[in-house]
């Protein structure tokens, strides 16, 4: 450990990610579970949740927006349900990475993303060869504001305890588009054609390959769809969708 880390925990000891509980751990020790005791078993119990369409839990669920299947996505993987009403607990954990950059937090997100993943990729026999990990980069105005893209960190981390390949597939060619969530579903399909373009130099690296496109929440799966249409057109040969959170698909009767 060296003296800058040693130092970080001293004057700032270490708090849970979720409630904010002073985490008991060595001030010595770099690397720690971002929850505490008490937040990690809520966690696991949200990952072990049944999908309201499937019955599966989280780990297993492979459901994912209609737009999604007729962008001739494979399956979207996730790693606990998302509740946006919820601005606490395991949902408020899993909503601030989109505003709060915590490196322990972002890697924590990319180990359990990489459980889910190698157990899909086992059951499809695919080889980390067979693959490309890509993100949808955030817009403009929202890397000025937060500081980061948290689709391109969570990429970088997944793709750096996988062994995946990253490769960048996608520019904004509306860097000031309207933020998603202050839209209808249809509204968010139309602004995301209008939004993404493939970057045509990925070519090389995608053709043939899966694309793995890492997102952080997934509510309609606009955004996740309009990239599968675009991997799709540079020669993709299967698309799959990863996150952290899904808003949870309410069946309907």
């Amino acid at each position: 450990m060296g003296i800058y880390d040693l130092a970080s925990n001293l004057l700032f000891p270490p708090k849970c990610a979720a409630c904010g509980r002073l985490l008991d751990v060595e001030i010595t020790k770099r690397a720690y579970d971002p929850l505490c005791a008490i937040c990690r078993k809520a966690f696991e119990r949200e990952k072990m949740r049944e999908c309201n369409i499937c019955g599966l839990s989280a780990h297993f669920c492979r459901c994912m927006p209609k737009n999604m299947s007729r962008a001739q996505c494979t399956a979207l993987l996730k790693v606990v349900p998302y509740r946006p009403e919820s601005a606490t607990g395991i949902s408020g954990f899993v909503c601030g990475i989109k505003s709060k950059r915590n490196e322990r937090v972002f890697r924590f997100f990319a180990e359990q993303m990489r459980a889910v993943l190698i157990d899909y990729m086992r059951a499809e026999s695919l080889t980390t060869d067979d693959c490309v990990i890509t993100y949808m980069p955030r817009s403009e105005i929202n890397v000025v504001e937060q500081g980061f893209d948290q689709g391109l960190l969570l990429a970088r981390s997944l793709s750096y305890i996988t062994g995946i390949r990253l490769v960048p597939c996608f520019i904004r060619i509306n860097p000031y588009s309207v933020s998603q969530k202050e839209l209808s579903e249809t509204e968010r399909r139309l602004n995301m054609t209008q939004t993404f373009e493939y970057i045509t130099e990925a070519r090389s690296e995608i053709e043939g390959r899966t694309v793995i496109i890492v997102d952080d929440i997934v509510t309609t799966g606009s955004s996740m769809a309009s990239c599968a249409r675009l991997a799709s057109a540079l020669g993709a040969f299967d698309v799959i969708g990863i996150c952290v959170g899904r808003t949870e698909i309410r069946k309907k009767s």
